[in-house]
């Protein structure tokens, strides 16, 4: 199959989605969702030139919290540098944004998208996640709650489970805590191509979740030091089909701002229990303090109670020559030592945005390296993101949960994102990597679970990737077309070069 000869059930949907003549609504969530690359951009520019007194580097966010950062900075910038801030298009989308959300209270979403095949990489944006996938999804909002049921229908060959329940949800306020439980994306750190704790890669792990609602500073004098700040505590439950069968995901990330210009983020990720594993009160302890490293904890290597990676991301973001500018990297260890993370891997990055013509661009080049112990240690191969006991390693129905690269990898990506007045998005990213640096597939496969979708063996690949977002029937429109120089070879296929496809979501408010 060539790249002009997408499969025909891929066919048929996009090209259904052309003739539909739809009524316009917008607003279908009381937060920025992981993989809107619009809101992000204009979020970020805006906090960068002191605009926007927030962070930026876990999502979703809610638009309550994005509003109140708004609001926020401008009562403390000067009246000149306020109106600046408040003339700009990113700030003026933002407002028409927040505003579109908060009145559309009650109604429908609908997704139709597909591709030749599988997209095997993903970025912080949106995407078909199969050959076909199609979502009706209905939504409300209360002053207090929210709740959102989707059912969907995804056709591909890997992963058998066709009817999904994700992006459903439902969460409360209480005081300035937002307790919910769902399935819905996560991406923990500051990347724009991948990151090393959770991104949106893999489908989203169904679960209850705590996290703050409004992102303010303590009001203590002792603690005003470490400005907003924002805690989220996980707890989900991955697939049957795996080596240990519904295993659990523990999680906690600690964000803060204790510079205008400094976000720092803390990231620790444990799958614990499942069917066969203790999950009472005395192993859950032995978790929670990192007691888990085999024979250096008095347990034999099969019997640790999880497994767990821990780290820290960081974002400074700087307006030199008043151009909006930001360096970030990422740390992510696999095992301890002395009671820090250690094994650790690395992203690093840094992006600037211009405003040449009818818009603004973002530039960024974005490094990564997922062989734990490739910062300032011994380099351990099949070793991140796999475990001796949890064989399936921090994957989701085959799908890394952090990394698209996967593990023992090695990518470097240039990036250019185009953001026009009228909300049309141009994103070309450009990458040169080495996959599966050891050659080696550790992650077990159980007879009915999905495939892990990792190179076989160890291959260098350049990879381009192009897409395109845009309005269209009332709805947003987003194509992705991607090419690799030579066939990617998976435990599951051997990859076709070219892929693509098409992803349309509309929303009807009532």
């Amino acid at each position: 199959m060539s790249f002009v000869r997408v499969s025909r059930r891929a066919s048929y949907w996009i090209a259904s989605l052309l003739v539909l003549g739809l009524s316009n609504a917008h607003g279908a969530t009381p937060w920025v969702p992981t993989g809107d690359l619009t809101a992000r951009h204009h979020i970020e520019v805006l906090q960068t030139q002191g605009c926007l007194k927030g962070l930026t580097v876990s999502w979703p966010i809610s638009w309550a919290a994005v509003d109140r950062a708004l609001r926020l900075s401008q009562q403390q910038l000067p009246d000149a540098q306020a109106r600046a801030c408040q003339t700009s298009d990113h700030y003026q989308y933002l407002q028409t944004a927040e505003r579109l959300a908060r009145n559309n209270t009650r109604g429908a979403t609908v997704t139709l998208g597909g591709a030749n095949q599988e997209p095997l990489y993903t970025a912080f944006d949106t995407q078909p996640e199969d050959t076909f996938t199609g979502q009706v999804a209905l939504y409300t909002t209360g002053q207090h709650w929210s709740g959102r049921l989707a059912v969907s229908y995804a056709d591909g060959d890997r992963d058998d489970q066709h009817l999904r329940f994700d992006d459903s949800y439902i969460a409360g306020i209480m005081g300035n805590w937002q307790l919910g439980v769902g399935a819905i994306d996560r991406w923990w750190g500051p990347g724009w191509q991948s990151s090393l704790a959770l991104s949106n890669n893999a489908r989203p792990v169904p679960g209850l979740w705590l996290s703050r609602h409004m992102l303010t500073a303590p009001e203590s004098p002792w603690l005003r030091w470490i400005g907003p700040w924002d805690m989220q505590l996980i707890a989900g439950q991955l697939e049957h089909d795996r080596t240990i069968p519904d295993a659990k995901v523990l999680g906690a990330r600690f964000v803060f701002q204790p510079l205008d210009s400094l976000q720092i983020g803390l990231s620790r990720l444990a799958q614990w229990g499942g069917e066969g594993r203790p999950q009472d009160l005395e192993a859950f302890w032995d978790a929670f303090i990192g007691k888990d490293n085999g024979e250096s904890t008095g347990f034999d290597d099969d019997d640790d109670p999880s497994n767990q990676i821990a780290g820290v991301d960081f974002r400074v973001s700087l307006t030199p020559w008043d151009v909006p500018l930001g360096v970030y990297g990422q740390f992510m260890g696999e095992d301890e030592a002395g009671g820090l993370p250690s094994k650790l891997s690395s992203l690093a990055g840094f992006d600037l945005v211009s405003t040449l013509g009818n818009g603004s661009q973002r530039w960024f080049v974005e490094a990564t390296e997922t062989v734990a112990g490739s910062w300032i240690s011994e380099r351990r191969y099949n070793t991140m993101y796999e475990h001796g006991t949890y064989k399936s390693g921090f994957r989701h129905h085959g799908r890394n949960i952090a990394s698209t690269w996967e593990g023992d990898a090695r990518a470097v990506t240039f990036g250019i994102q185009q953001y026009f007045r009228s909300n049309v998005t141009l994103a070309l990213h450009l990458t040169q990597a080495t996959l599966n640096q050891d050659g080696v597939t550790r992650a077990e496969v159980p007879e009915d679970g999905n495939q892990i979708l990792q190179s076989i063996e160890e291959q260098d690949v350049t990879l381009a990737e192009f897409r395109i977002g845009h309005p269209l029937l009332g709805g947003t429109f987003h194509w992705l077309v991607s090419a690799s120089d030579e066939p990617i070879v998976t435990p599951f296929e051997e990859r076709e070069r070219w892929t693509a496809g098409a992803e349309w979501t509309r929303d009807f408010a009532w």
